[in-house]
């Protein structure tokens, strides 16, 4: 007889980027090993009449993936709200006990908030446990959600650095380039190497989206 944990239930929290897949699989591990429910939230804060193409599909793997995983997939607007209350109001509901978040090597979730998310969130938390799983570590990623790596160049045009197939000017940067799967853009990652490590630069339809931005 397989029965759910009564103390115990799982919230993954994702975002537009390509690291929800690994935080889905993450929650589904712990769900299964505390034979615990299992739900997956993204916060959006677009207007209503904003589209977005490619969060659309993001979100669509996603619920598939949390529908095969046993799991419920959430999308809650911030209706004036911040992220971090969306994300506490939604687990209260459901009666989360454990909450896992990505953050990257940069800075957490910066197309969605400013400020210090963690802070924010750990404040409003209470009982709920925490787990912050790092996202920067792409390599684990690209074979899932990225095509085959081609080499190819960011130049700079005006205040931008842009995605081209052929060197162009003294600043042309060669790396390789990822292309994200099902995406009709040039929206990836430009992997370069500088001091002997790689670096890879997140590209949203064919320019570079340097941190911060």
């Amino acid at each position: 007889m397989n029965l759910r944990s009564n103390s115990e239930s799982i919230m993954v929290c994702v975002h537009y980027g390509p690291h929800g897949q690994r935080l889905i699989q993450r929650g589904s591990q712990l769900s299964q090993l505390l034979n615990a429910p299992l739900c997956v939230l993204t916060v959006d804060s677009s207007k209503d009449n904003e589209y977005n193409h490619g969060k659309e599909q993001y979100i669509s793997g996603w619920e598939t993936l949390t529908k095969e995983a046993g799991g419920e997939f959430l999308v809650r607007k911030c209706m004036g709200k911040k992220t971090a209350e969306v994300i506490v109001d939604t687990a209260r509901e459901r009666g989360v006990t454990q909450i896992i978040i990505g953050q990257s090597g940069q800075t957490l979730w910066q197309e969605i908030t400013r400020g210090n998310f963690i802070n924010d969130l750990i404040e409003l938390l209470g009982p709920i446990d925490l787990h912050i799983v790092a996202v920067q570590r792409y390599p684990d990623l690209l074979e899932q959600s990225h095509e085959k790596g081609f080499t190819a160049y960011l130049v700079k045009k005006g205040d931008a650095y842009v995605l081209v197939d052929e060197p162009e000017g003294e600043e042309a940067v060669k790396g390789i380039f990822f292309r994200e799967l099902d995406t009709d853009f040039n929206s990836g990652l430009f992997k370069i190497v500088k001091n002997g490590e790689a670096q890879y630069l997140r590209i949203v339809q064919g320019v570079w989206v340097k941190p911060g931005k």
